[in-house]
């Protein structure tokens, strides 16, 4: 009976995002995140280094390839056509293969969720975002990726858990849960 129990345990699925005040994640595609501060980078390292996963997208996946390939790395890309392993990096295609029952299959507790827009968005249409951890960063970029790229406007609501200021500099460390976890 506790076989069964472990097996079926939830997992806890949890974003992280470095913004600009004005919700961009990045200037383009594979742009890299040397903008982030070093409190921005020690926690997501702090974070990353307890999750038995990481989900990320190809352009996320292409600019930060030398710490990931190094994880239990599951890839979200269109271009796979199976599920296409190298080493500890998974290629999958989220509309090919169940992603929920692949973490499931896998008996992750914890799994990180690093972007970019449209991976954000496929785990919070799939409700594969139990937190998300939003640093602010004090920057404003008028142009680039936006946190989210949803094809059609649908409302999620978040609660906010904690706020943090993390430097001198005005950079902030927000901490959200879902809504539907709060049971309200």
């Amino acid at each position: 009976m506790a076989t069964k129990k472990s097996k079926s345990a939830k997992i806890k699925y949890t974003a992280l995002v470095a913004t600009s005040i004005d919700g961009r994640i990045a200037e383009g595609a594979r742009s890299g995140t040397d903008w982030t501060s070093a409190e921005d980078w020690k926690y997501f390292q702090s974070v990353l280094s307890k999750s038995d996963a990481v989900i990320a997208g190809f352009n996320t996946y292409k600019v930060a390839e030398a710490g990931l390939k190094k994880r239990n790395t599951i890839v979200l890309t269109s271009k796979a056509d199976k599920l296409k392993s190298q080493g500890s990096v998974i290629f999958l295609n989220p509309k090919k293969s169940n992603l929920k029952n692949f973490l499931q299959s896998k008996n992750y507790k914890n799994v990180a969720i690093v972007g970019g827009a449209l991976v954000y968005n496929f785990c919070l249409e799939n409700k594969i975002m139990d937190e998300i951890f939003v640093t602010i960063e004090p920057y404003i970029f008028t142009n680039g990726v936006p946190m989210f790229a949803g094809a059609k406007f649908k409302k999620h609501q978040f609660i906010l858990v904690s706020a943090k200021k993390l430097n001198k500099k005005g950079t902030f460390l927000l901490r959200y849960k879902r809504k539907e976890m709060y049971g309200n």
